[in-house]
């Protein structure tokens, strides 16, 4: 009797690698894949930076990890200082900024500085003081329900609100909060991993 229940089925005995099927031979790549997608996909965020709009906080040609899970699931309204990645849709590509304007501010600019409804904002965050000006001399910035204001902090080389035709970003399309930039290579204006969050 036991003999017969141990015999092969059709005279073939099955290899014991073969026994567990497809999920024993690939399912450790397929969770492994699954978990790297929701990673980068839903939680977090990878972004390359080949510009130099914000040095020297994120160097040229850098690598940043963001946190994307607030923003995939809602539209949070991010905090000043803030550097966040937004699709920009007038220029068709994903932007990494700061957050300077809030919905509702007012911005202007004097003697090379940036206010915020009439007070001198703190940018002890830039390389250089002094040198924020607008496309044109006067120019005021009123931010609508729902968008912010961005700009570089490279502010003599970044493209940012102050010179797009539309300067305001809707709030829905903000990407992700940065939170680490890994800068390796010669020329970079420094190297290693640094928190910006």
């Amino acid at each position: 009797m036991e003999e017969h229940e141990n015999r092969p089925v059709g005279g073939k005995r099955l290899a014991p690698e073969s026994r567990g099927g497809f999920w024993n031979n690939w399912g450790y790549l397929i969770v492994t894949v699954a978990v790297i997608v929701v990673l980068f996909k839903v939680i977090f965020q990878l972004s390359w930076v080949p510009s130099g709009s914000m040095e020297t906080t994120i160097p040229t040609k850098c690598l940043l990890i963001g946190w994307r899970l607030p923003y995939v699931v809602s539209d949070p309204v991010p905090e000043r200082g803030d550097i966040v990645t937004f699709w920009d849709e007038e220029l068709n590509k994903v932007l990494v900024k700061r957050v300077v304007g809030l919905p509702g501010e007012t911005l202007s600019f004097k003697n090379g500085y940036t206010y915020v409804n009439g007070e001198k904002l703190d940018e002890s965050y830039l390389p250089t003081q002094g040198i924020t000006y607008p496309r044109h001399e006067g120019d005021t910035f009123t931010v609508p329900e729902g968008c912010i204001f961005f700009m570089g902090d490279n502010r003599g080389g970044s493209n940012d609100s102050r010179l797009l035709g539309e300067p305001y970003v809707p709030v829905s399309n903000i990407q992700g909060r940065m939170l680490v930039a890994i800068s390796v290579g010669s020329d970079q204006s420094w190297q290693g991993v640094r928190w910006i969050g």
